[in-house]
């Protein structure tokens, strides 16, 4: 008779527990996340942005690089997201009426594991995130920078039981929110996470763009990276490949430019749960100006105000003259983390362009005219950024 009641109390309560179980089927979560700044620049301006940085982006300046706040709603068949932000990054980084919009898109699953995501949405190419938090390094390389941030559009996910990750993309456009022509760009996600110390992912878009020089273009955007973790170091390395046509809409005329490149290798190194040391190279190669453009300092005359010069792709002239963005660069840094969800970072980054034009502002020259401070052959930058960020999550039983 005990071991008859000792049964049914065992079944009574395990369908009690099923039941609550069941009943959290929703779940409202809410974060917040800060990140301020001080940044030093060789031949920096005051007054204006940095070309090629939205971190830091202004010269001996402290500053915001960004200040969001997110709602999330998660449950078995709906879900949704919005962050609203402000700072350097979105005012740098996004355009037009939804600059404060990070994101905003609600979704519906289909069947189980499969799910229609359809509004606002942070990019799904690249190696590294535009937020510093989720980053080895607050500074983001060139090829993140001149690569997409955000896009809007409609995003089919499947997750596989094997931890393969797949989603399909239709999209209004390269950093588009509304679309500037008539043309969808379409993208593809594969990411596999092969145990808790190795993970790969492989992204891309193609349409027709009007980014860099492209004038309705077709562009193919591909990114590939690798992460690599031990309880001490923890390794990233990704490549980005573009290439694009020119050609006039309804005439696919033209030839190939050459492709854009940008990769990235970078090293982290930490000595206990507080303190690490990181290390990063990184190349950027546009010469055809892919997405990117090179600009350099000039006066008309000596009369009138400083104007920035776009240079032209290189068409087999001297690369010295007319050829894009072909820059290198390496950055160290340094961080401290007071608890797990916070940090203090200390970074130096240089780049150098091998494509260069000039490498002194020319005399009576003020970038407080072009609204920017283009940079020169060599640039050093110095950095010193903290962040904090939090997320709270509350279940709803039905």
């Amino acid at each position: 008779m005990k071991r008859i009641l000792t049964i049914f109390l065992i079944l009574w309560t395990s369908n009690l527990l099923a039941q609550e179980e069941a009943k959290d089927t929703s779940k409202v979560t809410l974060g917040a996340y800060a990140d301020g700044y001080y940044s030093y620049y060789s031949n920096g301006n005051n007054s204006v942005v940095q070309q090629h940085d939205c971190i830091g982006a202004y010269h001996n300046n402290f500053g915001l690089n960004i200040g969001q706040v997110t709602a999330a709603y998660d449950s078995k068949k709906l879900r949704g997201v919005m962050t609203i932000h402000f700072g350097d990054i979105p005012q740098i980084a996004w355009g037009g009426q939804y600059r404060n919009l990070q994101e905003a898109n609600a979704g519906v699953r289909l069947r189980e594991r499969l799910w229609l995501d359809v509004g606002f949405f942070k990019t799904h190419v690249g190696t590294e995130s535009f937020l510093p938090k989720d980053n080895l390094m607050s500074i983001i390389t060139l090829g993140t920078f001149y690569g997409p941030f955000y896009q809007s559009g409609a995003r089919l996910s499947y997750d596989t039981k094997n931890d393969w990750h797949f989603e399909l993309h239709a999209i209004n456009g390269y950093n588009r929110h509304v679309d500037d022509n008539q043309y969808k760009t379409f993208g593809l996600l594969m990411s596999k996470e092969f145990n808790d110390k190795f993970s790969m992912s492989y992204s891309n878009m193609m349409g027709q763009e009007n980014v860099g020089l492209l004038n309705d273009g077709y562009l193919v955007y591909q990114n590939v990276y690798a992460n690599i973790e031990s309880k001490k170091l923890s390794i990233q390395i990704g490549l980005d490949v573009a290439t694009a046509k020119q050609w006039k809409i309804g005439h696919n005329s033209g030839n190939w430019n050459s492709p854009l490149i940008a990769g990235l290798v970078t090293a982290k190194y930490k000595f206990n749960e507080r303190w690490s040391l990181s290390g990063r190279g990184e190349v950027f190669i546009d010469d055809d100006g892919v997405n990117s453009t090179n600009l350099f300092p000039r006066m008309i005359d000596q009369y009138s105000q400083g104007v920035l010069v776009q240079t032209l792709p290189q068409n087999g002239r001297d690369h010295k003259t007319y050829g894009g963005l072909n820059i290198y660069g390496g950055t160290i840094g340094v961080e401290y983390k007071p608890t797990p969800n916070g940090f203090l970072r200390i970074e130096t980054r240089v780049l150098h362009n091998t494509n260069a034009v000039v490498s002194s502002y020319p005399e009576g020259y003020k970038d407080s005219f072009t609204g920017m401070n283009p940079m020169l052959d060599t640039r050093v930058q110095a950095l010193i950024s903290a962040g904090f960020y939090f997320d709270k999550t509350f279940k709803f039983a039905k």
